[in-house]
């Protein structure tokens, strides 16, 4: 499954669950980093665009030892293809300029 593919996924899957579509909801982005600096960069830059964030060591970081810090980042958006098509391709830049990894994002079917 592609990265475009999945995110479809999850549209759909709020769609099944009843999620009014039009309605902003949260969003929790995903996004791990090689060090405790990157993650406060990151996490920096984020709230800098309006995302409230946390920046920790990631639960599985003795399992993932090269990107052990996670950024959890938490905005309110409408999620239609385009803005999460939008949101993937800043995640993924931050994580690419970080030499880190984006692993996705949730909402929850209520807003």
């Amino acid at each position: 499954m592609t990265k475009a593919q999945a995110d479809q996924f999850i549209l759909d899957q709020l769609k099944r669950l009843g999620a009014g579509m039009s309605q902003p909801r949260e969003v929790i982005h995903y996004l791990y980093l090689p060090s405790g600096e990157a993650a406060r960069q990151a996490a920096e830059a984020l709230q800098s665009k309006g995302y409230r964030t946390e920046d920790k060591m990631a639960a599985n970081a003795n399992i993932n030892r090269q990107n052990p810090y996670l950024v959890l980042a938490k905005n309110h958006i409408v999620a239609s293809p385009q803005a999460v098509q939008e949101l993937r391709r800043l995640f993924e830049e931050l994580a690419s300029f970080h030499n880190g990894e984006y692993d996705g994002w949730e909402a929850a079917a209520k807003p």
